[in-house]
């Protein structure tokens, strides 16, 4: 039993070398496993990083036409302010009768009447009506709304009646009686384009 007991101790450094060389094969097998597990593994990963690059490249194209689009966007918003600012910023009740009655006066268009009215408010623009009644004849009032549509003020015939007038008129020329309601216009300084975004800034210097 000595015997055996001395052989034992004198052979353990084989014991220690057999354990270390088990437990390697161990840890190595372990290895073997998780790198074949990652290997497996990488088909999907590769997929699931294909795929996220390509959201990201959408994403980024997305992100390219909207920025276009508020360029696009802007331009048609400012076209139209532009054109709404090409409206007189007021509207002055002396200015505008003075137009009409100089050219009453000039066509000789008999018993003039010109009142102005009330505003009314629109989206892009504010406007005013002025009343007017007269008596001419055909040709006289077709010259005047020609004169006034000629104006270099926007104006717009809301309404127009005409009608024989019950005169003992002489004349070659039948007498007309006019009812007309005449626009004229400013611009709404209320009035500002939805653009569905803040307004691009130009950027600082």
């Amino acid at each position: 039993m000595k015997d055996l007991v001395n052989k034992l101790i004198a052979n353990i450094h084989v014991f220690i070398v057999l354990w270390g060389l088990y437990g390697a094969w161990v840890m190595y097998d372990e290895h073997t496993l998780k790198m074949e597990e990652l290997n497996n593994q990488f088909p999907s990963i590769e997929a699931e990083i294909v795929a996220n690059q390509k959201k990201v490249k959408e994403i980024q194209e997305f992100v390219k036409k909207t920025e276009e689009s508020k360029v696009r966007v802007e331009e048609v918003a400012k076209n139209i302010e532009s054109a709404q600012k090409q409206l007189p910023a007021d509207i002055n009740d002396n200015q505008i009768l003075t137009v009409f009655n100089t050219e009453i006066s000039s066509l000789n268009i008999k018993d003039p009447q010109t009142t102005p009215g009330g505003e009314a408010t629109s989206t892009y623009f504010i406007s005013k009506e002025y009343r007017l009644k007269a008596n001419g004849t055909f040709l006289q009032f077709m010259i005047f709304f020609e004169r006034i549509g000629n104006a270099t003020r926007i104006y717009n015939v809301k309404s127009l009646k005409l009608v024989n007038a019950d005169t003992n008129n002489r004349g070659r020329f039948q007498l007309i009686s006019c009812e007309s309601i005449i626009e004229a216009f400013r611009f709404n300084p209320d009035f500002k384009v939805d653009r569905g975004f803040d307004s691009l800034q130009a950027p600082a210097p």
